[in-house]
């Protein structure tokens, strides 16, 4: 253990009140529990789900991004494992159970939770997940299966025994605000004619290799297309001083999506602090699926979100399934 890990603290404990203020979520919405098929589901990503829910609204003459921020949640609470989304407005709603149903033959869908699932006396603590090199570069985007199945792997009913988990997805269609936008696909584009231009060495010159070209291809189908801003966070619950252990273990499931064509990956940020209440801070950022505080934001292409909210496949004893 490093001096850092020594000098910041990475869980706390919650009193009465803390606990009471984080089972409720502040923010207006409705939940959805989703229940995947008892038979194998053959949709590796939900490209047309996403396609489906995306609502692109701006105000102030395009400036100011209003669209919804809709929230994927995988939870394990005790050993049982159950997936849920939260939109903002019930048309939202309506529009995942339509356009779930149509991707996913045969899906059930329940009522879902708010708030987080801690009582008083439990340690709590997180870790944020973002793009290890720059979002230019897209993560891995195709699947023969949900790569989903290694997050719900990793949260079997025998790993962790004693934590409740809650892993999140927060993502908002990329518009409005021009100027960053421009920037972004400035920098997007300069890369690409940096890729694929020739390089001068010491002694000549060399022209673009194959994999830079197939690079140079990938960020140029990612900034011509439709993107959305994206925020990964865990709560850990009940691990107490293996909090960072956890966080790791989890984020070790998202390794996944790394690509080797384009090099990009997943990288950690465990959340340390010398107060422990920045981390009931995070936690309340969470609960009420706050998008634009504790998160470190990154962009993604529709298929790189459509393979993030995924729904598994795999036989699990721990999931919650659909009644036949």
């Amino acid at each position: 253990m490093g001096w850092k890990d020594r000098l910041l603290c990475s869980h706390t404990e919650l009193s009465e009140e803390e606990a009471e203020q984080l089972q409720h979520s502040v923010a207006p919405g409705y939940t959805v529990e989703v229940r995947p098929p008892v038979q194998t589901s053959k949709s590796a990503s939900l490209e047309q789900f996403v396609r489906g829910i995306q609502e692109l609204q701006t105000r102030w003459l395009g400036v100011r991004n209003t669209s919804p921020v809709t929230a994927f949640e995988i939870r394990r609470t005790g050993r049982d494992i159950r997936l849920q989304f939260s939109v903002p407005t019930k048309r939202l709603e309506r529009k995942v159970r339509a356009h779930l149903s149509n991707q996913v033959p045969d899906v059930g869908f329940s009522s879902g939770s708010s708030g987080l699932p801690v009582l008083e006396g439990e340690t709590v603590g997180g870790g944020i997940l973002t793009t290890g090199r720059l979002d230019h570069y897209p993560l891995r985007q195709e699947f023969d299966q949900p790569p989903v199945n290694a997050l719900a792997a990793a949260l079997h009913r025998h790993s962790m025994q004693d934590t409740k988990i809650v892993v999140q997805v927060l993502f908002q269609p990329s518009v409005g605000r021009p100027l960053r936008s421009w920037w972004w696909t400035r920098r997007a584009y300069k890369r690409i004619g940096y890729l694929r231009k020739e390089k001068e060495k010491l002694w000549g010159s060399r022209s673009p290799t194959p994999r830079e070209k197939r690079q140079a291809n990938a960020i140029e189908a990612k900034a011509g297309n439709n993107r959305f801003h994206t925020v990964i966070r865990f709560v850990v619950i009940g691990a107490g001083e293996y909090t960072r252990s956890r966080v790791k273990e989890l984020s070790g499931a998202f390794n996944v999506y790394e690509n080797p064509e384009t090099g990009q990956y997943f990288d950690t940020v465990t959340v340390q602090s010398l107060w422990e209440g920045r981390i009931v801070d995070f936690c309340r950022s969470v609960a009420d699926r706050e998008f634009d505080s504790w998160a470190l934001k990154f962009q993604t292409g529709v298929p790189e979100l459509a393979a993030l909210v995924s729904i598994p496949n795999r036989q699990q004893e721990n999931i919650s399934y659909a009644q036949p």
